[in-house]
């Protein structure tokens, strides 16, 4: 199976781009393979402006556009690795998201019929939050996030088939409880694609 892993951290040492490489490497040791895009390390534009809006109504993609759609349409799975920030995705991410997924891109819409462009491939959602999970649940901000992320991914076609959040993630954060993380990420590889 191909897999795409989006990440977006401005950290290169960050736990949650451990979280993304321990990801990584279990699915290449099941046989997958993995592409991988850094949004911070690529240097990807997240403002979705008017010319990217007049380009996309004539059916003329942005480069940088076309690059991340045929990286994403390449792919069997797409997971996105990302750290929760007020609330949602960092900026970055929600403005790919924005571009990339926006309308025209991620759905057609031809004759009032909705085509979802993107069908067929599935998608795995990966927060990691300084806020424990008990108090996510607590304030109502997972179960927001959850329906969030079905909701975006179902309006392009995608079959989401996991999300995972990881709470208590922080600097002070201990050893033992990092490798918890990690392991609740293996398992999960190891249970959804053997």
């Amino acid at each position: 199976m191909k897999h795409l892993v989006i990440t977006a951290h401005p950290r290169a040492k960050s736990f949650n781009l451990s979280v993304a490489a321990a990801y990584t490497r279990e699915l290449e040791e099941h046989g997958h393979r993995v592409a991988q895009r850094d949004l911070y390390a690529i240097g990807f534009d997240p403002i979705l402006s008017a010319r990217d809006m007049t380009a996309m109504a004539r059916g003329k993609l942005p480069g940088d556009i076309r690059a991340e759609l045929k990286a994403i349409r390449t792919a069997d799975a797409i997971t996105i690795v990302s750290p929760l920030w007020w609330r949602g995705f960092p900026a970055i991410l929600k403005g790919y998201v924005d571009r990339v997924f926006t309308a025209g891109v991620g759905y057609l819409n031809t004759d009032k019929n909705e085509q979802k462009s993107l069908s067929g491939r599935i998608a795995v959602i990966i927060t990691t939050s300084e806020a424990t999970v008990d108090e996510l649940k607590s304030n109502g901000t997972l179960r927001a996030l959850k329906a969030d992320h079905k909701e975006m991914m179902d309006y392009c076609g995608i079959d989401l088939v996991g999300q995972i959040y990881l709470g208590g993630v922080s600097s002070s954060m201990s050893r033992t409880e990092g490798e918890q993380h990690l392991e609740t990420i293996r398992r999960f590889v190891r249970r959804t694609f053997r």
